[in-house]
């Protein structure tokens, strides 16, 4: 087993003089020997105040080159990073600080999160601040005397990690992740996505390190193998752009609305993407469209990854233009599509819908939820970890990813997925947003209601859909335009303030609600 340390160490040995780190602010330039001389003072820095082996800190920061450094020193400790999306709000951050029982904390020069995180940390527990804070330390000056730290050797089962679940219908979950795992969830990218080790790999690190994908997925493989990490503190489409030509990036790996986003900047040309060689997209449902543009122009092999912060990857498919939905199992998977609240032998036939569960025997899959014996009970049960994913099973095994149970609309006694109505109504080109939901009804039980950015008209897409040959029970009932969809800190949609808003522009006869 190797911790994330010591699969970075091994790099270094391998090659102490290859470029790794370049950070996008300063144009800062670290070897991997360099790296890990620096990794390893400043473990010895928070050494020095009082971490050590087990001892949970929160990081509330952005993909900055400091917060890769910081990552790597606590796994130097055996400490166990908390990773939290920096833009939850103070209270939110302080709430789950205090659930994790944090002995200190890393965050941005922000006093309204320090004062929260004041209230929850222990009594003098160190709080550092990437940049000048009142009543916190720099974390520049977090270093200290290499001869001194101490190596731990952690248990397989030990914390290495607790990321957080989205948090779409709450405060999102403590995901905890042991140390066996960390090996596994690096190597699937070799059996699954065909990443091969190497210096050639040059990686753009534009998802966030508090993301599952952003942390194993783009940063911590592409140190282990030997490549370049290019730094990208905040997502800027345009700057992406200039960095992908630029520094010649061959791997990328990230949701699909930052690859959107960065086809529709104003300096983007598709021969600007010449450099790529494996593109890998998932969290999300992807525009046809766009998969077809990114298929069509960038140099790269598009491939589809499904997983989740608790299993990594399940399920992947190495040609998904004309077929986004379709997956099928991978190196480190077993899966089984079972019926909709049922057992792990329940099992549906080819042709038919059913839960997605995940064998979690595996040494890809999560520990538990941190404090929540409920939640661990709901999810895995028998061995198996249960997605809470609709998928399509064909005879081949391959499946097709419908929807999420808790989303499924049921409309005049039928069970619809927003999903695939969603995929519809996306090919329209005047729709840039679509979310799709269900709102109560007298006459339907819930009406199909499309939530949609964009300048199409109602009558329009209703046409549209129906042309394109949406059964009509699908059809959405009605159609709700809005400037913007409601995300949370994850960018995932609120659906739950989609059906209020729907609700309160029907009630009010707003005319921005048309019913079909």
């Amino acid at each position: 087993m190797l911790t994330a340390y010591q699969m970075v160490w091994m790099s270094a040995e391998r090659q102490p003089d290859g470029l790794a780190l370049i950070d996008d602010k300063t144009d800062r330039r670290l070897t991997y020997g360099a790296l890990i001389r620096e990794v390893d003072e400043i473990a010895a820095g928070l050494h020095s105040k009082g971490v050590g082996e087990g001892d949970v800190v929160v990081t509330a920061l952005p993909g900055l080159y400091e917060h890769c450094l910081l990552l790597l020193a606590l796994a130097r400790l055996a400490a166990v990073p908390a990773l939290l999306n920096f833009r939850l709000t103070p209270e939110e951050l302080a709430q789950l600080a205090g659930d994790a029982d944090a002995k200190a904390a890393v965050i941005m020069p922000d006093p309204a999160v320090a004062e929260a995180l004041a209230g929850v940390l222990p009594d003098g527990a160190p709080v550092w601040s990437i940049g000048d804070l009142d009543g916190a330390e720099p974390f520049a000056d977090c270093r200290g005397e290499i001869l001194a730290l101490p190596c731990p050797e952690p248990a397989r089962e030990d914390p290495a990690f607790i990321f957080y679940t989205s948090g779409t219908t709450g405060l999102p979950k403590g995901v905890l992740i042991s140390h066996r795992t960390t090996e596994h969830r690096i190597l699937w990218l070799s059996t699954q996505a065909g990443l091969r080790h190497g210096a050639h790999n040059r990686t753009l690190g534009f998802m966030p390190l508090s993301h599952a994908i952003g942390f194993y997925g783009v940063f911590l493989v592409t140190l282990a193998m030997n490549g370049r990490y290019y730094v990208m503190s905040a997502f800027n489409p345009v700057e992406a752009v200039d960095m992908i030509e630029r520094e010649k990036i061959s791997y990328m790996f990230s949701v699909p609305q930052l690859y959107f986003a960065m086809t529709k900047a104003p300096n983007y040309a598709p021969e600007k993407m010449e450099s790529t060689e494996l593109v890998l997209y998932g969290g999300a449902a992807i525009n046809p469209n766009l998969l077809d543009h990114m298929d069509e122009t960038w140099a790269a092999d598009v491939r589809h990854i499904y997983g989740t912060t608790e299993t990594m990857c399940s399920l992947y498919n190495p040609i998904p233009v004309g077929q986004p939905a379709r997956l099928r199992p991978g190196f480190y998977s077993r899966t089984r599509i079972v019926e909709i609240g049922g057992g792990h032998e329940d099992l549906v036939k080819p042709g038919e819908e059913g839960e997605l569960i995940v064998d979690a025997t595996v040494d890809t899959i999560f520990t538990e939820y941190l404090n929540r014996a409920d939640a661990t009970a709901e999810k895995l049960r028998d061995g198996w970890y249960y997605t809470g994913d609709v998928c399509l099973l064909h005879e081949n095994g391959d499946v097709d990813l419908i929807g999420r149970t808790d989303d499924i609309i049921r409309s005049g006694g039928e069970n619809l997925h927003p999903g695939e109505i969603e995929d519809m109504l996306a090919k329209h080109p005047g729709i840039k947003e679509v979310a799709v939901i269900g709102v109560p009804h007298d006459k339907w039980g819930e009406a199909v209601t499309a939530c949609v950015v964009g300048d199409a008209a109602a009558t329009e897409l209703d046409q549209f859909v129906r042309d394109k040959g949406l059964a009509g029970f699908k059809a959405p009932k009605a159609y709700l335009q809005m400037d913007v969809l409601p995300r949370n800190a994850a960018n995932k949609v609120l659906r739950r303030e989609l059906k209020t808003a729907a609700e309160a522009a029907k009630s009010n006869g707003q005319s921005t609600y048309a019913e079909i």
